[in-house]
């Protein structure tokens, strides 16, 4: 039985344009240009698993995922610019399928946390650390270099935490763990307990990601752990994110 093709809405295509951030998920193609002062789109919506498979792409795709069983669902739709929907089409490959299918599961996940950004609070005093950590001014011949065992980590980490990855986590913990820990400790004198609340919600929102089961790695939640934290404390930039939550690895807050 053949499926009616159902055109998106103009919130949707919008949806679905603001998903991928107006770049082709799978080449460099900006989905707007600009040509004599006018902006034109060169995008396209396409469907991952195709809404009427022939014959031979039914039996091509048999045994791989589907996103969703209703093909017009928005969970099985993406922006392509016009180049890379034609490419994908014809003809169709498993190789191309599975990659679509992989980069919008990511897609999903990550509007998945944005929806839980809201639902998760973070004390004002996370900001302390924050400024503490940007501080143009910081002396790091002051700083107490933690001598640890780098395994607790490795122990900690799957392999999905690439090499590079966990080399930051390590180093992370080594330069600022213990100024980290050091400022927490003032905090808690001006406002007891200050340190156990911010834990407690850095625990709550790990757990939240890790909720979302739509084939989320340990590398993916460390993303979101901090995009997450860079949002909520409005940073340029990731750097002081990344250290605050290497920190609440090490403490186990963040992967057991």
């Amino acid at each position: 039985m053949q499926e009616n093709r159902i055109k998106p809405t103009e919130n949707q295509k919008l949806l679905l344009f603001a998903e991928v951030t107006g770049v082709c998920p799978t080449c460099p193609n900006q989905l707007i240009y600009e040509k004599n002062k006018k902006n034109y789109k060169r995008f396209e919506i396409a469907h991952i698993y195709p809404l009427n498979p022939t014959k031979p792409e039914f039996e091509l795709l048999k045994n791989e995922d589907k996103l969703d069983s209703d093909s017009n669902s928005l969970n099985n739709l993406i922006c392509l610019c016009v180049d890379c929907h034609t490419k994908f089409d014809k003809p169709r490959t498993v190789e191309e399928y599975k990659n679509l299918v992989s980069i919008k599961k990511k897609l999903i996940n990550r509007n998945k946390e944005k929806e839980i950004w809201n639902n998760t609070n973070l004390e004002k005093e996370i900001f302390d650390i924050i400024e503490l950590l940007s501080d143009e001014d910081l002396d790091f011949n002051s700083v107490d270099i933690l001598n640890y065992d780098p395994k607790t980590i490795d122990n900690k980490t799957d392999n999905s935490i690439t090499f590079l990855t966990k080399r930051t986590i390590h180093h992370n913990v080594q330069d600022y763990y213990s100024l980290i820990n050091n400022k927490f400790k003032e905090l808690d004198k001006i406002i007891p307990l200050t340190t156990e609340t911010i834990s407690s919600q850095m625990r709550t929102h790990y757990l939240s990601l890790s909720k979302q089961q739509i084939d989320r790695s340990q590398k993916d939640i460390f993303d979101g752990m901090v995009n997450w934290l860079s949002k909520k404390t409005n940073q340029q930039s990731n750097e002081a994110s990344e250290i605050v939550i290497s920190y609440f690895i090490q403490n186990c807050e963040i992967f057991e």
